[in-house]
């Protein structure tokens, strides 16, 4: 007989505000909970600095965790997203962490949890529903396999198609592929030849950003018969592992940030 481990509640142990100078990457800026900064010589607010909120938390009834980490932040466009819109705490908070998964050293993001939340699911979508629905997207191209899982919603709200990016010998089809580099050897993904146009916009899509490899193997397919990619989307960005930089200039929309 198996049994299921109780979940620990968590309390509130320290809230603090840092001011700080934050990079943008075009129109977005990374935080979670904005304030404004105001000068205290001047009385002026400023556009360039934010102060955000981090908050540590640790289980009730016992001792604080030696380290301590905040809670996750957010990439989001201010110009389209309100900054203190719940809906991004409803996800990220949706969203598991299971260490040592698939081997040990990993944090694996488990956005599985947040499929049976369905309006965190919800949120999610809509999300990147209002993100892309006047952009003239022609394409949400998904990525295997999670892309999958958020690519047709968005494709069918915004009236777009949908493509998948399958890895080798999954699609029947005559196929495109591209070649990228991972930490030990090589891996492909392909795309059915016809099924994008040149001259169409395409967003790219899946659940989380790591190294950027499959992104920018994708990014490159497409581009290769003229379509052009206007931004690449994700639910989860892991920012440690800098997949952002490898995007070069191509703009990434992400809504939570693990830490």
């Amino acid at each position: 007989m198996s049994t299921v481990s109780k979940p620990v509640p968590h309390k509130f142990l320290e809230a603090r505000i840092v001011s700080q100078r934050y990079s943008y990457s075009g129109n977005s800026v990374k935080s979670h909970f904005f304030l404004p900064y105001t000068n205290a010589t001047t009385g002026r607010r400023s556009s360039s600095r934010r102060e955000i909120l981090l908050i540590y938390r640790g289980p009730i009834g016992g001792a604080a965790v030696p380290e301590r980490k905040p809670l996750s932040v957010v990439h989001m466009a201010s110009s389209n997203v309100d900054n203190k819109d719940d809906r991004i705490s409803r996800i990220s908070s949706s969203i598991r962490v299971i260490p040592d998964f698939p081997k040990p050293g990993i944090m694996f993001q488990d956005i599985t949890t947040l499929l049976l939340d369905p309006k965190a699911f919800k949120d999610t979508i809509d999300l990147f529903v209002e993100r892309y629905k006047d952009k003239n997207i022609n394409v949400v191209a998904g990525v295997e396999a999670r892309g999958f899982i958020f690519g047709p919603p968005i494709a069918l709200a915004i009236g777009a198609k949908f493509v998948p990016m399958r890895k080798p010998k999954k699609l029947p089809g005559e196929v495109i592929s591209e070649e990228y580099s991972l930490e030990y050897g090589t891996d492909k993904i392909e795309m059915h030849v016809g099924a994008v146009q040149p001259g169409e916009r395409a967003v790219v899509v899946d659940d989380l950003i790591a190294t950027g490899g499959t992104l920018t193997a994708a990014i490159n397919l497409l581009e290769r018969v003229g379509v052009e990619v206007v931004e690449c989307a994700c639910v989860i960005e892991l920012p440690e592992l800098k997949g952002r930089d490898r995007l070069g200039e191509k703009q990434l929309f992400v809504l939570v940030s693990s830490t």
